[in-house]
């Protein structure tokens, strides 16, 4: 009986590393790098084209907070973000921006390996864009073209 709840003991710590060490990868526990071609907003402020580290704003709070910063010091954002879910696990890490017409807002953070990614939320200059492309109607001429673009991370 002794050997039965020593095994099953072991059996469990072993399941809890196995499960932390899958989860620290799902998270922005370890920083995402990505070049972004184009200028871009995150949640009302607007961030020039160039290289980006996303990560968790501090290490020890999980991902509620995200911190963008562009890697040559210049350009540094703190946001909180929601979770948002997905049917499978991302097979890579990347960034969702919603682009109308030639404007970008980063939308989601999808980090490699994870069903959970953190999404923004939408800026006063983003929703009013969007109110515009849905009262317009595609056929309009003033219409923004609203698209979804996804940039690939490390």
């Amino acid at each position: 009986m002794k050997n039965v709840v020593v095994k099953m003991s072991l059996l469990a710590v072993m399941m809890i590393i196995a499960a932390s060490v899958s989860a620290n990868a799902q998270t922005l526990q370890y920083r995402l790098t990505a070049n972004i071609p184009f200028d871009f907003s995150v949640a009302g402020e607007k961030l020039p084209a160039g290289k980006y580290w996303i990560n968790r704003a501090q290490q020890g709070n999980g991902d509620m907070v995200i911190q963008i910063s562009s890697v040559d010091g210049h350009s540094n954002v703190t946001r909180l973000t929601i979770p948002v879910f997905a049917d499978k696990p991302a097979k890579t890490s990347s960034l969702v921006f919603n682009r109308y017409g030639d404007e970008y807002f980063l939308s989601k953070i999808w980090p490699i390996g994870g069903s959970t990614g953190r999404e923004l939320t939408k800026s006063r200059a983003e929703r009013e864009l969007a109110r515009k492309a849905n009262d317009s109607g595609i056929a309009a001429v003033n219409a923004p073209d609203v698209k979804t673009v996804t940039i690939q991370a490390n």
